[in-house]
């Protein structure tokens, strides 16, 4: 099996160890960092869709994806799939290598469901429900399979199938690799003591963060957009250049398979910035664009907001907490189809963010939204701060720090065919500096108590050097920032939610020790 990359700077394959006689998964194979230099972890039977560096490129030209196979004949091995998510992705397959061998585990004697027998042999059997990732509808129906006669049946019906839609030509999705995970990361990097879930546009109540982690990341092609943007770069004005806070990070990542034959266009002032969005507009994002001329009116008129700050972003960010590919009345259901349906798993409590290329063209500098910089000039022909009526023949406003800004500087873009967007990224809201400043190691409970298992923040620092800061935190936090207490419902399942014993929080976590939500929320 072709190794997972380590989390080193200069990253490498990990090597595969085997869990001790000691561990409650004894004899049980993860993967881990060659050099002990950084605190990668997997176990090998973990599936990922971000796995490894880039793989052979798939029939269709897309890159392709390692996943690992859960059937019964193959259990565990990895093979190389197609990396599109949506529709449109070829039925690509190969095995990472020939030479494999399927592990040796013991043999489990079936737990026959009494009540249940064979239609055919009249034989007890085992009743099972089909996974809730299954893309032929069939999620979630009950079934058996006789050891004795092989018959196989459904117990429940499937449920009904939705009528068609009407399909939007445009967006391809494919999931993103390793490598390119981390350029983007590089993106979204917020250096330790910055402010997160703060400021007037946050949106959102959260636990206590300070990063935000690129857990799964989606390259956005739209040749209709695309073929749009190029059009508008050709008759763009010429203005003078804007750097910007992300030019390093920017610059890396320009150098990705996907992104190298198609360089930024310094004449047409081209810059990578970053919005944020919710998740019930991003299925019609996706296809239809970023269209200022239905965004809401903002400080600096009715366009297109864009940062150069993750921590900008960040504020404007609301959760998607669950997988619904399966609810076809929920508002989420297309996007989850499109993003999830081929392998890729919804992280659970993410945000998502797009990275965009964007034409600036010739830019006007304001502190006020009225006035340009170091001028009495008006930012707008009229005070009605239209699409169509910046001054000056520009086609995009800076907003600097300074009056209305305090914090961040703002790009605000007035014309949709100016932005092409690169990337969808998929974030969580992760803590992960310790108290030294320096990213915490993530251990896990390993003493036979009701929290093993769970998993704790300890400094990276070895234990008994002076620069240890001594920081522990044990995950996950409720929103008042202690450790989540576990609490046991009625059913018997145990969930996570607010430790303290008084003035507590309405923090709930249903995914915790045991628990799924039960649909609602007891009172404590």
């Amino acid at each position: 099996m072709k190794a997972p990359l380590c989390f080193c700077s200069h990253p490498g394959p990990c090597v595969k160890q085997t869990a001790g006689a000691a561990s409650r998964n004894a004899g049980k194979d993860y993967w881990c960092c060659a050099q002990w230099q950084c605190h990668k972890f997997a176990w090998a039977d973990q599936v990922s869709t971000t796995l490894s560096a880039p793989g052979p490129p798939c029939w269709c030209g897309m890159p392709t994806a390692m996943v690992i196979s859960g059937t019964a004949k193959n259990p565990n091995r990895p093979y190389w799939r197609c990396a599109s998510t949506s529709s449109s992705g070829c039925s690509f397959f190969k095995w990472e290598t020939e030479d494999w061998q399927p592990p040796q585990s013991p043999q489990r004697t079936p737990d026959f469901s009494p009540g249940h027998k064979c239609g055919q042999c009249k034989k007890p059997v085992e009743v099972k429900v089909v996974a809730a990732s299954n893309n032929k509808g069939n999620a979630g129906r009950r079934y058996y399979k006789c050891v004795c006669c092989d018959k196989f049946d459904f117990l429940t019906d499937a449920a009904p199938t939705p009528p068609p839609t009407a399909q939007t030509p445009g967006s391809v999705e494919y999931v993103v690799d390793e490598i390119t995970r981390r350029q983007l990361q590089e993106l979204f990097h917020i250096p330790f003591g910055a402010e997160l879930g703060t400021g007037r546009d946050n949106r959102e109540r959260s636990t206590p963060y300070d990063y935000l982690h690129v857990e799964c990341a989606w390259r956005v092609a739209n040749p209709q957009r695309q073929k749009r943007f190029k059009d508008f770069c050709r008759g763009c004005p010429r203005g003078e250049a804007v750097e910007t806070a992300l030019w390093d990070a920017q610059e890396k990542l320009m150098t990705s398979a996907s992104l190298r034959d198609r360089p930024l266009d310094h004449g047409s002032n081209q810059v990578l910035l970053l919005h944020g969005t919710k998740p019930e507009h991003l299925y019609d994002i996706l296809f239809e664009g970023l269209d200022p001329k239905v965004s809401h009116k903002g400080l600096f008129g009715r366009g297109t907001y864009l940062a150069e700050d993750a921590a900008k972003v960040d504020q404007y960010l609301t959760m998607d907490a669950e997988w619904r590919g399966s609810k076809p009345e929920h508002e989420l259901h297309q996007l989850h189809k499109q993003l999830y349906e081929r392998g890729v798993k919804h992280g659970n409590q993410v945000f998502y963010a797009l990275v965009c290329r964007v034409a600036l063209g010739k830019v006007l500098k304001t502190k006020d939204g009225k006035t340009r910089n170091g001028s009495s000039k008006r930012v707008f022909k009229d005070s009605s701060k239209r699409v169509s009526k910046l001054a000056g023949g520009a086609t995009s406003l800076l907003a600097e720090l300074g009056c209305k800004i305090r914090r961040f500087r703002e790009f605000v873009v007035f014309e949709p065919a100016a932005i092409c967007i690169e990337y969808l990224v998929a974030l969580k809201r992760v803590h992960h500096y310790c108290t030294c400043g320096e990213p915490a190691a993530e251990r896990t409970v390993t003493k036979q108590t009701e929290n093993f298992g769970r998993a704790i923040l300890v400094c990276s620092k070895p234990q008994g050097d002076p620069k240890n800061c001594g920081f522990i935190q044990m995950l996950p936090q409720c929103y008042c920032g202690r450790s989540a207490g576990i609490a046991t419902k009625r059913d018997g399942e145990k969930y996570y939610r607010c430790g303290a014993t008084k003035d507590w929080c309405d923090f709930r976590d249903w995914n915790g020790p045991g628990g799924r939500d039960p649909g609602s929320k007891r009172s404590r």
